[in-house]
């Protein structure tokens, strides 16, 4: 089986991820896919007045909210995944997720939601580039016509 790992920000390109994901599934039905999504860390001045239970409910909120239409889409297509939220630098954990669980390609768009904008690329693209010992696919932004 190859297990695919989607990175889900919530963001239009990542659907489209989700979108070529569904076309490789469908080609392919030896596919395991994982939806994950990433939320970084509040600031420390802001995370110390806050209990651990309240700070996580946060996130896993937030992030749950990032994968809906992810979610969505592969329901609606009676498509297996499994998803997960996770906290901290959004590239390195996705390149430790796709390490810890065995995937064994990455499929994530150019753009996300990141307000930290890069010439070509997306900085959290660029930075798991990088970072990955598997394949990564980057999926453009679909263009209006």
């Amino acid at each position: 089986m190859l297990n695919t790992l989607i990175a889900v920000d919530g963001s239009d390109n990542a659907l489209e991820a989700v979108r070529h994901a569904l076309k490789l599934c469908s080609a392919n039905a030896q596919i395991g896919l994982h939806l994950l999504n990433v939320q970084p860390p509040l600031p420390l001045a802001v995370s110390r007045f806050i209990s651990h239970d309240v700070l996580h409910s946060f996130h896993q909120e937030e992030g749950q909210k990032s994968l809906a239409a992810a979610r969505a889409l592969l329901d609606q297509a009676n498509i297996p995944y499994e998803w997960y939220v996770g906290v901290g630098d959004v590239a390195h954990s996705i390149v430790a997720y796709c390490r810890d669980r065995g995937c064994d390609q990455i499929l994530m768009g150019t753009r996300g939601l990141s307000s930290l904008p890069s010439l070509l690329l997306g900085s959290v693209a660029t930075r798991v580039l990088h970072l990955a010992e598997v394949p990564v696919t980057l999926i453009p932004r679909k263009r209006r016509k």
